[in-house]
């Protein structure tokens, strides 16, 4: 048993690398990406306070957090500094709370402890701390307003 335990995290461990190694060498597709941000840019008509309040709050926090050390360099996605790429994945779940990038920076949904979601480490102590403060508020703006 112990012997099929170990076996079980490798094939974990090796997907999770490969499945690392893709997302920090994809490359965007311009065409698509500008597609699709103005298609975000719409939602909620909230005539770009969505995009201000990124800019003047959430990529500070960022900095403050030391996230743009990886990614802002241009190796490794996405590049947060960047309101298309970040939006992408702000969008990926139904509320401030429960979306791919609160799981990602505050480490939520890890496979175990020994294994974060976020191989940059916890960068929130938890969802009401920054930078997932600013994030969720963030949000509310892009997608909560007018619900």
């Amino acid at each position: 048993m112990p012997k099929t335990r170990t076996i079980i995290q490798v094939l974990i461990g090796c997907l999770l690398i490969v499945t690392f190694s893709f997302s920090v060498y994809s490359e965007d597709n311009d065409g698509v990406d500008k597609e699709w941000a103005n298609e975000i840019n719409q939602v909620g008509n909230n005539q770009g306070k969505g995009r201000v309040f990124f800019n003047t709050n959430v990529l500070p926090r960022l900095a403050e957090n030391g996230c743009l050390k990886c990614h802002a360099r241009g190796y490794l996605r996405p590049n947060v500094t960047v309101y298309e790429e970040l939006i992408r994945r702000l969008a990926i779940g139904d509320s401030a709370e429960n979306n791919a990038v609160i799981y990602k920076i505050a480490n939520i949904r890890s496979f175990t402890p020994e294994i974060p979601n976020h191989p940059g480490g916890q960068r929130c102590a938890n969802i009401d701390v920054e930078p997932c403060k600013s994030i969720r508020q963030w949000w509310e703006i892009e997608f909560g307003e007018g619900e």
